[in-house]
């Protein structure tokens, strides 16, 4: 099921979709139907499908096969999403760190390296613009008349789930290892359990914003690890579905 209209003909799109708002919290009809443009009916059939499929349960929470189908349709979104960000490139302006000395209408090459965008004259690369203004080596510029897309390899974007039972010396030690062994960059923790864990296995972890920093990370190019905790997990899949169209980054669940 890799193929985004394959989803979208047999509706699992839609049944994706309700997922997500149960997982918001959002139980009755209405609030699904509404925020959805759908009939309560017609969330009422899908509903039906969900059990049948069993990825919801009598209470119509999610079931653990259920995030997973959602995990997948997400992972399939997110594909479609970079792929279409690399076919059509379309930005016009953007900001970079000055590789060399630059003057003003230098045509220079950009490159990512380590999540930021440097320019440089003599180093090739598959996209080029204009310098704006004068720009010593180090400093900031802006680059317009943007052509081509900026070789660049999206970065992993790892996703831990955690739970109190986690916090023992041997899974600090395991969580130490899936960093080195996955070459973690940037780490952020969601909620109190995660940060707490990354404090115990003395892991510097960012608390503020991190579902976003850590798909932020990714698209530029650094290796992130997200840790949250099941009472975050409503919370994290509605930040990353709403995330998700604006990145090119394709989550990865690991455990511990």
């Amino acid at each position: 099921m890799r193929d985004l209209y394959e989803f979208r003909e047999k509706g699992n799109l839609t049944l994706a979709l309700i997922i997500i708002e149960l997982l918001k919290g959002k139980g009755k009809l209405r609030e699904i139907s509404e925020d959805l443009n759908m009939t309560p009916q017609g969330v009422s059939v899908y509903l039906k499908n969900l059990h049948n499929l069993r990825y919801v349960d009598s209470n119509n929470v999610p079931t653990q096969k259920g995030v997973g189908f959602l995990q997948q349709i997400l992972a399939t979104v997110s594909l479609f999403v970079e792929d279409a960000y690399e076919d059509t490139g379309i930005i016009s302006s953007c900001e970079a760190i000055a590789g060399e000395k630059l003057r003003k209408g230098d045509r220079v090459n950009l490159l990512m390296n380590k999540g930021s965008l440097f320019a440089y004259k003599k180093v090739k690369s598959g996209s080029n613009g204009t310098v704006d203004f004068n720009a010593d080596e180090g400093e900031p510029v802006r680059i317009s008349k943007i052509e081509g897309i900026i070789d660049h390899k999206v970065g992993d974007f790892f996703v831990l789930p955690i739970d109190f039972k986690d916090s023992t010396p041997a899974k600090m030690e395991k969580l130490n290892l899936l960093t080195k062994e996955k070459k973690i960059e940037f780490v952020g923790a969601y909620g109190i359990l995660s940060n707490e864990v990354c404090k115990r296995a003395g892991i510097k972890a960012s608390v503020f914003a991190p579902v976003e920093a850590c798909i932020e990370a990714g698209a530029k190019g650094i290796n992130s690890l997200l840790i949250y905790s099941p009472e975050m997990a409503r919370f994290f899949f509605q930040k990353l579905s709403a995330n998700i169209h604006k990145y090119r980054i394709n989550p990865k669940f690991v455990e511990l």
